[in-house]
């Protein structure tokens, strides 16, 4: 395996995605989407722990420990508790669960969850831009963004003024104004522009110090991105299907990566003897706490 990465865990997730380290318990929440299931690893003591979910799980946003932990299902949005296993309903789906889901969700600077969509239709009528990316917060589940037909890789600059969303479908990234007071974005622009056989980019992570980290599923490689959308670094990986990266451990000096052995796209590449791993890769950056919700 490659010089700085492990596979922390080999557990051959079908879908490993959306990780989030907990600063309060120095664990990393994941999901593996298709099982589906909410994970809690503590690489301390290389235990995980799972809990199903009743229906396909996309991301979900933590609000500290013994809280609720919001979960983005097919179905809607649930506040869910580990300790019982209860669901409650937070809002109802806002699209027909016969076509579209939900999809990568994070929160911003200020601790709202927003969430992008992705239409399961264009996959076979490829007709673009028929979901949407929502808000979650307080006065429940609001639209601030339309045209997304399979949105991924939602992040914040640190000053929280600039998001990114990487648009799978034209293996785009997109950067937009966010207007830190209201919650809403503006200014569309590119990003970065993937060429053929440079891979898809699906989640993504900030550090500290602006650099965009995406990963590239079917190109076996994330990279990294300053802030004026140059290449910086692009890092082999040992699986085709990287998913989500995301900053924890000790002082966030550790980059985990969570991947997926269920094969998204056909073809006969080989997949990695690890694949459905979460790894871990010393990169000589450091991240950025993961706000924690603040919708009650």
């Amino acid at each position: 395996m490659a010089d700085g990465i492990t596979c922390a865990l080999d557990i051959k997730a079908e879908s490993g995605e959306t990780p989030v380290w907990s600063m309060e318990e120095q664990c990393l929440y994941w999901v593996d989407q298709e099982k589906p299931t909410l994970n809690r690893f503590d690489p301390a003591t290389g235990r995980n722990e799972a809990w199903p979910m009743p229906a396909h799980c996309s991301s979900f946003a933590l609000r500290g420990t013994g809280k609720p932990i919001l979960v983005a299902l097919r179905t809607g949005l649930h506040d869910f508790d580990p300790a019982t296993g209860a669901l409650s309903l937070r809002a109802a789906a806002p699209y027909d669960v016969a076509t579209a889901r939900f999809n990568d969700g994070r929160c911003d600077r200020q601790g709202r969850y927003i969430i992008g969509g992705v239409d399961l239709s264009f996959f076979e009528n490829r007709i673009a831009g028929r979901s949407k990316l929502w808000r979650f917060d307080d006065d429940g589940l609001t639209p601030i963004l339309d045209g997304v037909t399979c949105s991924n890789g939602i992040a914040f600059s640190p000053d929280g003024r600039t998001m990114y969303r990487a648009e799978s479908a034209t293996a785009t990234v997109l950067a937009y104004d966010y207007d830190t007071q209201a919650g809403a974005v503006s200014n569309e622009r590119v990003f970065v522009q993937f060429g053929p056989g440079e891979g898809i980019p699906d989640g993504a992570e900030l550090d500290s110090e602006g650099g965009y980290w995406v990963a590239l599923l079917m190109a076996n490689a994330i990279a990294r991105y300053r802030p004026d959308g140059a290449l910086d670094r692009r890092i082999p990986v040992p699986v085709l299907q990287p998913t989500k990266p995301c900053f924890g451990g000790p002082g966030l000096a550790t980059l985990y990566l969570t991947t997926a052995s269920h094969r998204h796209i056909p073809g006969d590449q080989p997949m990695g003897d690890q694949a459905g791993g979460v790894f871990a890769i010393e990169t000589g950056h450091t991240g950025i706490a993961e706000p924690t919700l603040v919708a009650a």
